[in-house]
């Protein structure tokens, strides 16, 4: 059994409070010095040691292997508030050992607008990799793990070998989310992540209420053992090690014990996601309708479920046409921020449930409401910024 370990980085460009009465002000849409102080806190909690175990992890078994994704958003902030946590992820894949993965730069919903917009972010999410890491991927990834049929096709007309998607039970008809499966495009592979496995970490790891806790990375190790099949995607989110769980819980011991516990079972061995598509594919993964890795309900419910998201994200998409026609690289640069899917996810609307306690932990506001409002004043002033610059060049 080939273990897939990825992880994903990043971090939005949040707002800053925008009222009506700020547009036409010139005040800047996002609020840079509290990004870059969450930033900062996030990288002593949770990049930095993180990172650190990870060097020291594939130093000492050098048949440890792990996947990265890395918005381009996250490595702007990185550069003005943390360069060092750039500079430790160059030296994890310094080591040939680790793969970076291809997505939207913007961690956007770009999948969703006309071309050329998912073509051209993920064509500079591919330029940042290889000035940076110098590095080519050949995964995509798209944004939350959104995936169906015709973004199979996207990623085999862009030249991608594989692709990652949720191990989610409607597509697989019954069978096991351990295995490569091919899309309906050829030459593109899927990638499954087994959502239990990964979200006994991710989520249930500090849960004193979970039968199973304390989970050791021996107890672990051997549910992995024990799993059917060929290939067991791990999908976390990096902030899982030491921010959303903190170092108090024991969490970073029990990433860095996973190697010597792993190597404890006969049948297991470490693998990139670009090892992973390169196993023979075990069936057909056919996938007309976008599911994701968010929510009960896998779909994009949690960005466009309600009428405000649906608002706003109809509005984005106009202000786009707006946007490119002003021919200004730094509109054109707002704009995008402002599709990064952070930005509709605050307004999810939900009343109870663990998918209303994600949303709330991961917002900025105290609302939905706000959200939105914040939100379109912003788009607004972006849209007047651009008819201004357009009718200024003619």
């Amino acid at each position: 059994m080939k273990i897939v370990f990825y992880l994903h980085l990043h971090q939005p460009w949040r707002l800053a409070r925008f009222r009506y009465l700020d547009l036409g002000t010139g005040k800047p849409y996002f609020d840079i010095d509290r990004n870059l102080d969450l930033f900062r806190r996030i990288a002593a909690n949770c990049y930095r040691p993180t990172l650190d175990r990870l060097e020291t992890m594939l130093r000492q078994d050098p048949r440890f292997r792990v996947s990265f994704s890395i918005t381009g958003t996250f490595l702007e902030q990185a550069a003005l508030a943390a360069p060092d946590v750039i500079e430790r992820i160059q030296r994890l894949v310094e080591t040939g050992h680790v793969a970076l993965l291809s997505e939207t730069y913007y961690h956007s919903l770009a999948f969703l607008l006309p071309p050329p917009e998912l073509e051209e972010e993920v064509a500079l999410h591919q330029q940042r990799m290889e000035d940076l890491f110098h590095v080519r991927p050949h995964v995509l990834r798209m944004t939350e793990l959104v995936y169906d049929d015709d973004l199979a096709r996207f990623a085999a007309r862009e030249g991608f070998s594989g692709m990652l998607a949720e191990g989610w039970e409607g597509p697989l008809r019954g069978r096991s989310p351990n295995h490569v499966y091919s899309s309906v495009a050829r030459g593109v592979s899927v990638v499954l992540r087994n959502y239990r496995l990964s979200d006994d970490v991710g989520f249930r790891f500090s849960a004193r209420g979970w039968t199973e806790y304390p989970l050791t990375a021996e107890k672990y190790a051997l549910w992995l053992s024990r799993s059917p099949g060929d290939v067991v995607g791990l999908f976390l989110d990096f902030e899982t090690f030491g921010e959303h769980h903190p170092a108090s819980t024991g969490i970073l011991d029990f990433l860095s014990a996973l190697p010597s516990a792993v190597a404890r079972e006969p049948n297991l061995e470490w693998a990139t996601v670009e090892d992973a598509v390169r196993v023979p594919p075990a069936g057909p993964f056919v996938v007309p309708e976008p599911m994701s890795w968010a929510d009960e309900n896998r779909d994009l419910g949690a960005w466009l479920g309600n009428d405000m998201q649906r608002s706003a994200f109809d509005a984005a998409k106009k202000a786009g046409t707006f946007a490119r026609s002003s021919h200004d690289p730094e509109i054109l640069s707002d704009w995008r921020k402002l599709l990064t899917s952070d930005h509709f996810y605050y307004m999810y609307v939900s009343g109870k449930g663990a998918d209303a306690d994600v949303h709330r932990y991961f917002s900025s506001y105290s609302n939905p409401y706000d959200a939105y409002a914040n939100y379109m004043n912003a788009l607004n002033d972006l849209r007047r910024r651009s008819l201004a610059k357009s009718r200024a060049s003619h």
